[in-house]
């Protein structure tokens, strides 16, 4: 285990610059302290800049749900960027789903140095549940939270924090949740650091895309790289809507803001921005069965 400070490191970004990374032994939340240094304190942090936690008390993950991570067993991240202002609306959508998709490639990164046979085993067995969950064997190993923080710069950029949970390893007491997994019962055993970087340098790879692209997932390749790793694609789902009625249709694709597209029963298709989604079955096609 590190020290009880605060350890300062650099994370080499894919196109010659840095990322500052503090590492925490323990926080209350990853996500919290950064705003309340943004908000509170005004604190301007560069691009990428991350806060690490080795235990987190009193994380949240989406619609406020609790995501504590006991010491050792799990790492907690969160990440600054920012969006100019005429991208942020197209952009803001995505800050999730480009997590999930630099995380399973971080991931897969790291089971190939383990083991090529590794990274070919578990490459069928991640996926991406949308909008903010990273699934192994169907089951949630990670959870992500993309939050907006506020302006800068008068307005013409808009502030975020893309917040991340990952299971490192199953505690003795086992998870919290039956649908929780942990990396090491995938055969995954990332050496932290290594994990913070690989993840760093993806995420920031399609953010920077996303922003120069004015927010277009599409001309990125993003919105490719999700629809082939989106496990709710092509799955019949139970939508619930903060204002409005349970929606249970099929999930079809993503549209350009990275809301998630569902055909109800009476063939409208809805674009779902804020929901909770359950994956209800597998659609059978005519020629697989009744």
């Amino acid at each position: 285990m590190r020290g009880r400070g605060v350890e300062r490191i650099e994370v080499a970004l894919a196109d010659s610059t840095t990322a500052g990374v503090e590492l925490h032994e323990e926080l209350t939340s990853t996500n919290e302290v950064m705003r309340a240094r943004f908000v509170d304190d005004r604190e301007r942090f560069a691009p990428f800049h991350t806060i690490v936690a080795f235990s987190q008390t009193a994380g949240r993950g989406r619609l406020d749900r609790e995501w504590v991570a006991p010491d050792d067993s799990a790492i907690a991240i969160s990440t600054y960027l920012e969006f100019d202002a005429a991208a942020a609306r197209t952009s803001i959508g995505w800050v999730a789903l480009a997590a999930g998709v630099a995380l399973r490639e971080a991931l897969l990164e790291l089971a190939a140095a383990q083991s090529p046979g590794l990274a070919e085993d578990v490459a069928g067995r991640i996926a991406i549940k949308w909008p903010n969950d990273l699934l192994v064997d169907g089951r949630k190993v990670s959870g992500i939270l993309g939050e907006l923080l506020g302006v800068v710069d008068g307005g013409a950029r808009f502030a975020c924090v893309l917040g991340a949970g990952i299971n490192l390893r199953t505690p003795e007491q086992g998870l919290a949740f039956p649908h929780a997994i942990a990396l090491d019962e995938a055969g995954i055993r990332p050496e932290r650091d290594a994990l913070i970087g690989a993840f760093l340098r993806g995420f920031a790879a399609r953010i920077r895309a996303l922003d120069e692209a004015g927010g277009d997932a599409s001309a990125t390749g993003l919105r490719g790289e999700l629809e082939r790793h989106c496990t709710t694609i092509g799955l019949e789902v139970r939508v619930t809507r903060p204002q409005d009625a349970d929606l249970v249709g099929v999930a079809t694709g993503v549209d350009g803001t990275g809301a998630l597209l569902v055909r109800g029963a009476d063939g409208q298709v809805h674009p779902i921005n804020v929901g909770d989604i359950e994956h209800v079955r597998p659609v059978v096609k005519p020629e697989e069965g009744e």
